[in-house]
């Protein structure tokens, strides 16, 4: 049995892990974050930076350095310090230390290594006061801490059971990629100026229990095939613990990959989906437009064929937000050649998206509203395609299709685009319509009913992701989204990378920005789009700077830290092809809806994957930084300490 002081210090681990873990949640639930001025569907945030490739430079050399010198520095040996740090806790909790030890030295620490690189190359290079930087500083501390909490855990887990050692590194990586992700959840709402979390409180009460049930077990299903994949990996290539650790963090996708495999095999067996009948309610279409002389044409053009396929009535209004081209003349012209749909064009102010959509939408009448961009196409048979599932399903507040890039494809960004929206329209949002966990409904083509969405008051202005936002307010609201990706629709894709990167850009602070708005630890995780897609993609995105840094440490790793197996060219080969899985589904979905053609540009995904995550990174560089600022109740102290005195004196004479 453990000594009285290995209790008390076992004791006193567990009451520190508790505190951590308090620290580390409290500022999750955004409760005292002041940044956003606005109120209820206005948003008022700091302006952002501009993107600056001098910016991304600058991090990923400070990131390669910081990287080298963290497994280079000899006096103290850091990866050395902290795997005597896991011991001396494990010497002084454990009742057998050597056992436990065995379960803790299955990895070497990259992960915590890589955490803790990225926050001292954030607070080098994010633009941000001395303060700021300092509490960048101060989650490497904090992270270490629990990464040694959670190798500890691991470790007597194992020394207590007797289990196998082969699922040790399983659960100790798993346990420390949660905590990364909370710590960089901690790190983007402390330090970021975003918007204030949504005040609509969830109608969803008992709505959500048969999603949460069949999305948690094919959750369970997939965790557990893909640990037997990696344990069959480990067994047969692992001879190193750095193989070991690159086998790991490869498949971590594979389980998000299998489960939604899974739900879509629930979603096939489940019944025959919606099909057109004869009912015809009326539309109407609402679209912004700011110089899209361009497309507004063809885009009018296949509205006019699409309500023609329909058969009911079609009402356009078209809201030329201040255009400076022939965008308004036109968009008169095409409206007056129509044989099918009627439409109007209003004037805005050029006030913005959000803004436009709003005045179009004030003249609405129809039950539902199709909403679409101006750069967009429709395929004959949107309308009739999408109307099944409000008919069908009164649950229903918004439905999507499947945005592929207008045809003919001309560039490489069309065909990588192509197979992204087929993997994430065609495959994972599709599936996840089945448990009601579709995180956005993209702007491109939204159907939704009419009077839930003027009860919220349209559309959010003045941040990025609006359609996001739309989405999961309606789902707040306990209307459910859907994804039907036999319906197709077109949009335009950026011809060049620096067209790329602009709308990235955009997207990557949409996405930060959407995600601080319904934390599911703030106003609750109603179903699993609050408690798992949400989080999960805002985290997927948040962290992969994080993988730069792995990489870079593993390959210094095995050059300067030589070990019998050492080979780092096949530690490489290793990496490469465990990313094999992550390719197959996409390779899938590419097949399933007949675009071979594709195949040929399969080489070119690593490469956009890159540049998509260097465009990722630059707008979390760009994000405007909040002030470090005392506590409330000090500022107050400061401000009128005579007023505080005397109302603590009140507070005691009223004992």
């Amino acid at each position: 049995m453990p000594s009285t002081t290995g209790r008390d210090t076992l004791a006193a681990l567990v009451l520190e892990a508790l505190l951590l873990l308090l620290v580390t949640r409290w500022p999750l639930a955004r409760r005292f974050d002041d940044s956003d001025r606005g109120s209820g569907r206005i948003v008022e945030l700091p302006s952002v930076r501009r993107p600056s490739v001098p910016r991304v430079i600058a991090f990923l050399v400070v990131g390669a350095a910081v990287s080298t010198a963290i497994i280079a520095l000899r006096h103290p040996q850091l990866l050395q310090a902290y795997d005597s740090l896991v011991a001396d806790t494990l010497t002084a909790t454990a009742r057998d230390p050597h056992q436990a030890l065995v379960y803790a030295q299955t990895l070497p620490p990259l992960l915590p290594a890589a955490v803790v690189g990225y926050l001292l190359t954030m607070a080098v290079v994010l633009p941000a006061s001395l303060g700021r930087r300092l509490m960048i500083l101060a989650h490497a501390p904090l992270f270490v801490a629990l990464s040694v909490l959670a190798e500890c855990f691991t470790a007597l887990l194992g020394a207590t059971t007797g289990m196998p050692l082969a699922p040790a590194p399983l659960i100790g990586l798993a346990l420390q990629s949660t905590l990364g992700y909370l710590l960089i959840f901690r790190l983007t709402f402390t330090t970021y100026s975003l918007p204030a979390i949504s005040p609509l409180r969830s109608r969803r009460r008992g709505q959500d229990w048969h999603d949460n049930i069949v999305f948690g077990f094919c959750l369970f299903a997939s965790l557990s095939a893909v640990t037997a994949l990696a344990l069959v990996l480990i067994e047969h290539v692992g001879n190193h613990p750095l193989t070991v650790f690159l086998i790991l963090a490869s498949l971590r996708t594979g389980v998000t990959d299998v489960a939604y495999g899974l739900l879509a095999l629930v979603r096939a067996i489940g019944g025959r989906r919606p099909r057109p009948g004869t009912e015809r309610p009326a539309l109407d279409v609402i679209i912004p437009a700011y110089n899209e002389a361009a497309g507004i044409e063809r885009l009018l053009r296949s509205i006019d064929r699409a309500a023609g396929e329909y058969g009911g009535p079609v009402h356009v209004v078209l809201c030329d937000d201040g255009s400076t081209d022939d965008t308004r003349a036109l968009a008169q012209a095409a409206v007056a050649a129509w044989r099918y749909a009627t439409g109007e064009v209003i004037q805005g102010q050029h006030g913005g998206k959000a803004k436009a959509l709003n005045l179009a939408l004030a003249r609405c009448t129809a039950e539902f509203v199709f909403r679409v961009d101006a750069d967009c196409a429709l395929d004959p048979g949107s309308f009739a395609g999408a109307i099944p599932h409000f008919l069908a399903d009164p649950r229903v507040g918004t439905v999507g299709v499947l945005p592929l890039p207008k045809e003919p494809y001309g560039t490489w960004i069309d065909r990588m685009r192509a197979m992204e929206q087929l993997f994430t329209y065609g495959f994972c949002l599709s599936a996840l319509s089945e448990v009601d966990a579709v995180p956005c409904i993209p702007g491109t083509f939204c159907a939704f009913r009419r009077e839930p969405a003027v009860e919220l008051g349209g559309f959010v202005h003045g941040m990025f992701g609006e359609d996001a936002e739309f989405t999961c307010a309606l789902a707040r609201m306990g209307w459910r989204a859907v994804v039907a990706p036999q319906t197709i629709s077109y949009e335009d894709v950026p011809a060049s990378v620096g067209q790329l990167r602009v709308q990235r850009f955009r997207w990557g602070l949409g996405g930060m920005m959407n995600f601080s708005r319904f934390t599911p630890f703030g106003q609750g995780a109603p179903g699993p789009r609050f408690w798992f897609e949400l989080p999960r993609s805002a985290g997927t995105r948040l962290t992969s700077p994080v993988h730069f840094f792995v990489l870079i440490l593993a390959i210094v790793y095995g050059v300067l830290q030589p070990q019998p197996q050492h080979n780092i060219a096949r530690f490489l080969v290793v990496f490469v092809l465990a990313q094999i899985p992550a390719l197959l589904p996409r390779i899938a979905a590419i097949i399933h809806y007949r675009r071979t053609h594709l195949l040929l540009w399969l080489p070119l995904w690593l490469p956009f994957t890159f540049l998509k995550r260097v465009f990722q990174l630059e707008s979390t560089l760009a994000c405007g930084t909040r002030r470090v600022r005392l506590p409330l109740a000090l500022r107050q102290l400061r401000r009128d300490p005579g007023t505080v005195r005397a109302t603590v004196a009140g507070a005691a004479a009223d004992k």
